[in-house]
């Protein structure tokens, strides 16, 4: 019993914390982790208080139910908007207070109005809007009844204040007094606290001469007061400083808050592990003892900063702008800390679920021959990454030459998720599989957010997964069963309702990812299943995407993306250590069924200016060679995806390669057909319709109604362009001397939006057509029957480029949400017959962003207008295009949407120079939808009512039960 209780109260005392004690969650990172996966780190480790830097849904969501107290922000380029419209402050306490003002959900404390308004960094831009914006939203807390408990304050920097003669002569800024003045006026008067934030690190950061010591609890460096008080670190003297400055303003006694305080762990030759360790050591102890400071003794409400490192934060102050966490990027301790303050040797909890992407690293090629592109490579991968440790004093600043290129190459390989593309720099670096890190300089793996699983999910998941798969297929077994004998008519439905997932034989389709929200993986996948889709064409290998397909028994063909191919046909080790990594390693029992690998994408296309013309062809060689030697080419072909411009001819019969890549394109046709792997091609009749005003559009479908195109060569009338397309492929391959090798058409399909003739109606009759045709394997004049065929493409992507036209992003058969655009059947029957919808969805709260109807800055309209859709997909504007009809007001409302929705509806993505404004009315009009983003946050692979495993299986018992029981009491069993 004494031994329980022992262990009891340790468990109890380690979720504790210091009686006031917060964090700051701030959430600038690449690779943030999930908001449901903080939340659990937070709980985990006993933290009760959170301080937020705006009112984020999927934060807020994470919170709900979790008791803990929260501090929600306004960002600074709200102020204005706020300030001059009491409505706006209004809506905003409706849509990000009071809508989690309910039994379980988020214990809302604080607003903070703004973040350090007031420095002078800012040149004043602030000044005149910040208390007016702190009045309009207490106002606001107040009208909605939540005034009481909920405060509106103000986190200042503490340079608003000052001295000249130690903390007792503290006064505020003499250019801000005034305004200062106010705001402590309308704090006292609300209830509300004074919030300031104080960091010691930047007293020693900022001047050289400044005593170490005295930054610290523990030092020896004094400085006396003029009033004869001794201080013993900065942070008294400098909490001390500001309640001199509210008691010249007549306030002595108003609450004050220690917004942020903190030090960091890596960007300076004093922001490191130990220091960091020593600091919070002193602080916990400090604020466990109530201790105070000499001006204020007793209890300090406090909040740390921050929980977790941001690496894509402005590093403007300095290089340890990014590495204020208590915790790594992805929720590791980075030292022993007791938030008690008790013991300075208590380990804290680190995140759970934590998924990451495969232990590859990017490093200098030993060999690389191109050193003079070496900088400006270097320089290239830190600007789009985090370098900051690399500098002077910081943790990977003593590396030579070929570490820190090392170093910022995997950075950036790992901020972009291991692409393959991302880890070439001209030849220059190379993946290895062997952790690159040395001495104390880390080279990171980076977290995989996609696979990352909400904490409702454990480990546990997978094995009740199987145990309901086993019941229910039980269940269906005894069902089907019963239906033969007894309900033939049930067992009729049962069998023709199956039909639904039935595909034409050889159907695939292409997976694009090049979205601002991409739906994650494992909702692709399964979409994919549920529509009997068993082919799929992917543009790279990610592994978060073959994780989510393995196991599924769809057939695949990976790809090498254009800019890997002069490094795999210059090195034949690169070239099997590729497929080592991205072919081999899926192929297990339960895995991955790769069938191809596409070397490139339409390398040859005439905008490249022959930049792949002499690297395709032995990229194509080396990675067939390297199949071969891992034991695969029996089973696996590598193939290059063309675009139908490497040939052409008056006629389909006189079809025959284009001349300034003729030989290329024999050597590489012949080549395919001796490794029996097939001809890839990409047919694109709506591109022959867009190009060519002159184009007969009928041609460009399958139901004959239009223009005819008479080979007299070869007697042969052709309907519709892609007969006559694939067959001038056919013409070219028999001049090549390979008539019979296999054809596989990569990409064809037809566009929804972005011109006059993209569009749903025009995309249904083309589709029906093709899939009807494939379903009867008629083939071709010159190639009749079956015909291997992927449908281009899956689902929209509105992050591709629109070089080739704005429709470029609406090529889908499925909307970007994974919803069906039209009434589809892709086993070519029933064109009535829908197609299955993207499953467990979720979306941002049903708020749109639109014109303000009162906006009186009509002279900014336009380059805001530009700025939303430089940074969001227009294309939908365009002439012809679904939404080219609005007038003015209807085309700014509709890009200061699209991009607020891009922006995950942050608060700071709906201003636009006050012209802009949310409503929770649906925007759309005349056609034209103003869509609502995907919350890809709170997306998981599983059904709702699967999130537990007894819950699953419960339903499944329930089920069975039931139907048992029925057939029962029939007398039918």
């Amino acid at each position: 019993m004494l031994t329980r209780l022992v262990c009891l109260c340790w468990a109890v005392s380690f979720a504790m914390c210091v009686n006031g004690l917060g964090v700051n969650w701030g959430t600038q990172a690449i690779h943030p982790l999930p908001p449901t996966i903080v939340s659990q780190l937070l709980q985990d480790n006993g933290i009760k208080k959170v301080k937020l830097f705006d009112a984020d849904q999927a934060t807020m969501s994470a919170l709900s139910g979790t008791g803990m107290e929260v501090m929600v922000g306004i960002p600074n380029n709200m102020l204005a908007t706020i300030a001059g419209d009491y409505s706006a402050a209004k809506q905003w306490v409706k849509q990000n207070v009071t809508r989690y003002n309910f039994n379980g959900g988020v214990t809302i404390k604080y607003v903070a109005v703004g973040n350090e308004p007031f420095l002078s960094s800012y040149n004043h831009s602030f000044d005149n809007v910040t208390f007016p914006a702190l009045q309009n939203i207490q106002n606001a807390l107040n009208d909605a009844g939540l005034g009481d408990k909920i405060k509106a304050t103000v986190p200042q920097n503490a340079d608003v204040y000052g001295t000249t003669g130690g903390p007792s002569g503290g006064k505020f800024r003499s250019d801000i007094s005034s305004v200062m003045t106010s705001i402590v006026q309308l704090l006292s008067s609300s209830g509300a606290p004074f919030t300031v934030n104080i960091y010691p690190f930047i007293s020693l950061y900022q001047d050289a001469n400044f005593p170490t010591g005295y930054a610290f609890f523990d030092g020896t460096d004094t400085v006396t007061d003029s009033n004869g008080i001794v201080y013993h670190n900065v942070f008294d003297a400098n909490f001390d400083t500001l309640i001199a400055a509210l008691k010249v303003v007549g306030f002595p006694n108003l609450p004050i808050i220690v917004g942020e305080v903190g030090w960091p762990t890596d960007g300076d030759k004093n922001a490191n592990v130990v220091n960091a360790k020593r600091f919070y050591d002193g602080l916990l102890k400090k604020l466990a003892s109530n201790a105070g400071t000499p001006q204020r003794p007793g209890y300090l409400e406090v909040y740390l900063f921050g929980l977790i490192d941001e690496d894509a934060k402005s590093i403007s102050p300095g290089n340890f702008e990014r590495h204020w966490g208590i915790f790594t990027y992805d929720g590791r301790p980075k030292f022993q800390m007791d938030f008690a303050g008790q013991d300075p040797t208590k380990s804290l909890v680190p995140a759970k679920n934590v998924k990451y992407l495969p232990k590859q690293w990017c490093v200098i090629r030993p060999d690389a021959t191109n050193l003079t592109a070496l900088g400006e490579n270097v320089g290239y991968a830190c600007t789009f990454s985090d370098c900051t440790a690399l500098g002077y004093g910081s943790s990977c600043g003593d590396m030579d030459t070929q570490g820190n290129a090392s170093f910022a190459f995997n950075m950036y390989y790992q901020v972009q998720y291991q692409k393959e593309t991302a880890c070439d720099f001209q030849g220059l670096a190379m993946v290895t599989t062997q952790n690159a890190s040395r001495n104390n300089c880390n080279f990171t793996i980076q977290i995989d957010v996609s696979r990352a699983w909400t904490t409702m999910q454990s480990q546990s998941m997978a094995t009740a997964t199987v145990l309901l798969t086993l019941f229910l297929q039980f269940v269906l077994y005894f069902l089907l069963q019963m239906a033969i004998l007894r309900f033939p008519a049930v067992y009729f439905w049962l069998v023709t309702s199956t039909m639904a997932f039935v595909s034409v034989n050889g159907l695939g389709v292409n997976w694009g990812t090049q979205a601002t929200h991409p739906l994650p993986p494992t909702t692709v996948a399964q979409l994919l299943q549920d529509n009997g889709i068993t082919k799929v064409k992917l543009f790279d290998s990610d592994h978060g995407t073959l994780s989510a397909i393995s196991g599924m028994g769809i057939e695949v063909m990976v790809a090498i993306p254009n800019g890997m191919l002069a490094t795999v046909a210059g090195d034949y080790d690169t070239a099997k250590q590729w497929v080592e990594q991205h072919v081999k390693r899926y192929l297990f029992n339960g895995g991955v069924n790769i069938k191809y690998v596409a070397v490139g994408n339409e390398p040859f296309l005439t905008v490249y200016n022959h930049t792949f013309d002499n690297v395709t062809f032995p990229a194509l060689k080396n990675i067939q060679n390297a199949l071969i030697e891992a034991g695969l080419g029996g089973t696996i072909k590598a193939t290059v995806p063309f675009n139908a411009a490497v040939y052409g001819s008056q006629f389909p019969s006189d079809g025959k390669f284009r001349p300034d890549i003729h030989s290329l394109m024999v050597e590489i046709a012949q080549f395919l057909n001796s490794s029996g792997a097939p001809f890839t091609i990409n047919i694109y009749p709506f591109i022959s319709l867009y190009q060519d005003p002159y184009f007969p559009a009928d041609f460009a479908f399958f139901d004959g109604n239009g223009s005819t195109l008479f080979d007299r060569a070869a007697g042969i009338n052709y309907t519709n362009v892609f007969d006559a397309n694939f067959d001038t492929l056919v013409s070219a391959l028999k001049d090549a001397g390979v008539p019979d090798l296999p054809i596989i058409v990569g990409e064809i399909g037809w566009p929804t939006d972005g011109h006059k003739s993209a569009n749903v109606a025009n995309a249904k009759r083309f589709y029906d057509g093709l899939l009807k045709k494939l379903a009867g394997g008629v083939g071709t004049p010159l190639r009749p029957g079956h015909i291997e065929v992927y449908l281009f493409s899956l689902i929209d992507e509105d992050a591709k480029s629109t070089e080739p036209g704005n429709f470029e992003r609406h090529w889908g058969i499925f909307a970007y949400d994974g919803r069906p655009k039209f009434a589809m059947d892709l086993s070519g029957k029933d064109p009535a017959k829908q197609l299955v919808p993207a499953k467990n969805v979720e979306y941002l709260p049903q708020k749109w962003c639109v014109l303000n109807p009162n906006a009186n800055n009509p002279f900014a309209l336009g380059k805001n207008v530009e700025y939303a859709c430089m940074n969001a997909d227009c294309t939908p504007l365009g002439y012809g295009s679904s939404c080219g009809d609005l007038d003015v007001q209807g085309n700014a409302s509709y890009a200061f949407n699209i991009y607020y929705q891009t922006q995950s509806q942050k608060e700071g993505a709906c201003n636009f120079e006050g012209l802009a404004l949310v409503v929770t009315r649906n925007a759309s009009r005349d056609g034209c939808v103003f869509p609502i983003q995907m919350d890809i946050s709170k997306m998981t692979a599983s059904p709702s009512w699967m999130t537990t495993p007894s819950m699953s299986m419960a339903a499944a018992m329930v089920l069975f039960m039931t139907l048992f029981l029925q057939f029962s009491f029939r007398g039918l069993i």
